[in-house]
């Protein structure tokens, strides 16, 4: 049997460590939305190809995925330490709505909608935990054909060359009151527009955790290989036509080869998070692996993985804000790349040295501090 368990106060590795390496796949998802120019040059072309083939749509699922494992990792600990349903349930109900309201300041000061989501999720779906393995997979089946029919029409990552991007500044006038008020709205419409998104994963990673597929991956080697091969592989594939169309490789499709092609890149983009989070699970297995450095930090940095989420904004904003670091106006696609990449590698060296420091994340200790009141 393989290493399974974190040096982190007995906190199970393949979770950690899959979100701390997903930070990347979201730094680069989230760096390009600062750009107000999209000029349709090759290497911008080439990125966005690349981008949408392995990022854009890939990454937010497996956050959820390890959301609904968390839930399950939980709801296991309460109970070993006696806790009835009903307590939990209050916890959980706590938890969403302190979530909600980091999402609700995390919106109106820096513009990112995404943290609100795993407070509505838990607030609306908790009551998963109490579900049959059966239903559960019914259900990841039944929202994952919904978020696939409305991927025809909600469709992630879409560019649209040569224009400015709106932002709430621009689209606002009336100063910091309007503006905020304009982000809380948009807040509020995306959140709800995107919800549905949140339960084919989040359904799946608490089936997942039942399993303890990612608590042992060694156990579960040879399943973990294959469907990381196979998720992968539909991930590239599914998302290559979409792809092409961005990145102006395919001109002139028709609306319905845009609508067919924006609903597999919705499917497979679920493929490719499970895949991706199949294979980090294979490499916490791997006992010579694990004894890394580098292993150690993105683990370290998993474990920190709201408080660092939150840092990318910051550090986005520094750099591509007006009147600031000002790149969002002067910037290209490979330059908020280059942002992103080296906003994650300072995350995983601030997270190396907290860790060594024992030191938690600001996020997590005050989330915690307010979910258990103690």
């Amino acid at each position: 049997m393989g290493l399974i368990v974190s040096n982190f106060s007995g906190r199970k590795l393949a979770p950690d460590l899959a979100r701390g390496f997903m930070l990347l796949l979201i730094a680069l998802a989230h760096a390009n939305q600062n750009l107000i120019h999209l000029e349709a040059t090759a290497i911008n072309r080439v990125i966005v190809l690349l981008r949408q083939i392995v990022v854009d749509g890939r990454a937010f699922p497996v956050f959820f995925l390890l959301f609904g494992y968390g839930m399950v990792q939980l709801l296991r600990r309460q109970e070993e330490k006696g806790q009835e349903w009903p307590a939990i349930r209050n916890l959980f109900l706590r938890r969403g709505w302190w979530l909600l309201l980091f999402g609700f300041v995390h919106t109106i000061s820096l513009y990112d909608m995404t943290i609100g989501l795993y407070g509505l999720a838990t607030i609306f779906f908790f009551w998963f935990l109490r579900l049959s393995d059966r239903t559960l997979i019914w259900i990841a089946a039944i929202t994952l054909l919904l978020a696939t029919v409305l991927g025809a029409v909600i469709t992630r990552g879409e560019y649209d060359w040569g224009h400015v991007v709106p932002t709430a500044e621009a689209a606002a006038s009336g100063g910091i009151g309007t503006i905020m008020l304009t982000r809380a709205f948009n807040w509020v419409l995306y959140s709800l527009i995107l919800l549905h998104q949140v339960i084919p994963a989040m359904a799946l990673g608490i089936w997942a955790a039942r399993k303890k597929l990612l608590d042992d991956p060694a156990r579960h080697r040879v399943l973990l290989l294959r469907t990381a091969i196979v998720g992968l592989a539909l991930s590239i594939l599914g998302g290559l036509p979409l792809a092409l169309m961005s990145s102006l490789y395919w001109n002139d499709p028709s609306e319905a080869e845009q609508a067919i092609a924006g609903s597999f890149h919705t499917l497979t983009g679920y493929a490719g998070g499970i895949g991706w989070a199949a294979l980090i699970g294979l490499i916490a297995g791997n006992s010579r692996a694990i004894r890394g450095k580098l292993i150690m930090a993105l683990a370290a940095l998993g474990q920190r993985s709201l408080t660092f989420y939150i840092f990318q904004s910051i550090a986005f904003y520094i750099v591509f804000a007006e009147g600031l670091g000002g790149l969002g106006a002067t910037g290209n696609q490979l330059s908020s790349d280059i942002v992103a990449w080296l906003t994650w590698i300072a995350s995983l060296i601030m997270a190396g040295f907290m860790q060594r420091a024992n030191v938690a994340g600001p996020a997590e200790k005050l989330l915690r501090r307010l979910t258990y009141r103690k």
